[in-house]
């Protein structure tokens, strides 16, 4: 019962939403800690491989505090992203997460498109298919 709660829990902190066959969204809330880092980087590539995901838009802005060290590993969930074949969209960066980011020398140049808001991403993709 505990487990299952604790499935449960993990699912709703990583909600992958489908709005085509082949591009979903990934709103992210709250704090991103290890553990939470963990679960994305798991939930991200399974569901890419089981539901063919070719876009992935990851919206941020609902992300209140990143350390550099939860950057770094989004960063590297990005790379996987990439090496499965799916193109990443990042959405809504707030400039507290940018600053550490430039601070930091972390780019996103090669790793993911970036959009100001997850609406302009939804307005590309949306059309785009």
């Amino acid at each position: 019962m505990i487990l299952a709660q604790q499935n449960l829990v993990e699912n709703l902190s990583v909600p992958i939403i489908p709005v085509t066959s082949t591009t979903c969204v990934l709103p992210l809330i709250g704090t991103i800690d290890y553990s939470r880092i963990q679960i994305i980087e798991e939930k991200v590539l399974m569901e890419i491989g089981k539901l063919r995901i070719q876009t992935l838009i990851l919206d941020l802005s609902g992300i209140i505090e990143m350390e550099v060290e939860m950057i770094n590993d989004l960063m590297k969930i990005l790379d996987g992203t990439a090496m499965m074949g799916c193109k990443a969209v990042v959405t809504g960066l707030r400039p507290e997460v940018v600053t550490k980011m430039i601070r930091s020398g972390i780019q996103l140049d090669n790793k993911a498109e970036t959009k100001g808001t997850l609406q302009q991403a939804l307005k590309d993709y949306l059309v785009a298919t």
